[in-house]
């Protein structure tokens, strides 16, 4: 009897340690921060917003659990970088970044605009005449501008810093995200017209592991499943007409 049930103990124990380990290796860690737009929040049941729905859909597909790890942006760029297993998102590629990340799967393409409250900029040769052009501190559209031989740039990483410059300077444009631009401006209930240039650029944005990144089954499954519903369309509809 004895024999029994300490067989029947070891049995339930090794069952549970099992579940566990398949719960845990299961697992698939995305890293990111909070973005604009409806894009990505985080509550107190998780997080939310059109990037965790469409890789809820992706785990679904792919039969993985997902975790998410929400830090300011620079501490996750830093933090996968180092790390065999994260996903970061949404990262944008770009010939500086080429040999520090592992490109796994590409998202979508976004539009960029210059955004301004006086007149429509169209292209980067008019956006040069104004007195200041805004962008997000340490990011790829401030690089971009950079590299271009702008010298204007006002960067800044308070957004509210956006509605003081507008308001207090008019020769200026903001170059963002199309959509990221306009529900930024329409949180502020804006005083002036926002005029939104045609489209100069577009950003391949993708999910990206660290240049040592370590491939498993259940990262692959969930790539796997990303990179089939990417192309579809479904995130880059939802983003450019739920984001707004």
């Amino acid at each position: 009897m004895k024999i029994r049930t300490f067989c029947l103990s070891l049995f339930l124990l090794l069952n549970v340690n099992t579940a566990a380990w398949a719960d845990n290796h299961s697992e698939v860690t995305l890293i990111s921060t909070e973005l604009m737009s409806g894009l990505l929040e985080k509550t107190e049941v998780g997080v939310e917003g059109i990037y965790p729905d469409f890789f809820a859909q992706a785990a679904d597909n792919a039969g993985v659990v997902l975790k998410y790890r929400i830090v300011p942006w620079s501490r996750a760029v830093l933090e996968t970088e180092k790390s065999k297993e994260y996903l970061l998102f949404p990262l944008t590629r770009t010939t500086e970044r080429e040999e520090r990340f592992s490109w796994l799967a590409k998202l979508w393409e976004v539009p960029i605009c210059f955004l301004s409250v006086t007149q429509p900029i169209n292209s980067f040769e008019e956006a040069r005449r104004l007195e200041g052009i805004m962008v997000w501190r340490g990011s790829s559209h401030q690089q971009k501008l950079v590299e271009l031989g702008f010298g204007n740039l006002i960067a800044f990483d308070d957004p509210r810093l956006v509605k003081r410059v507008v308001k207090k300077r008019k020769n200026v444009a903001w170059y963002s995200p199309c959509n990221e631009a306009l529900s930024l401006f329409g949180s502020f209930n804006a005083e002036h017209a926002i005029i939104i240039g045609k489209v100069v650029d577009n950003e391949e944005v993708w999910l990206a592991g660290g240049h040592n990144y370590l491939s498993t089954d259940e990262r692959q499954r969930f790539l796997n499943a990303v990179s089939e519903l990417a192309p579809e369309g479904t995130l880059r509809r939802r983003i450019l007409i739920e984001g707004r």
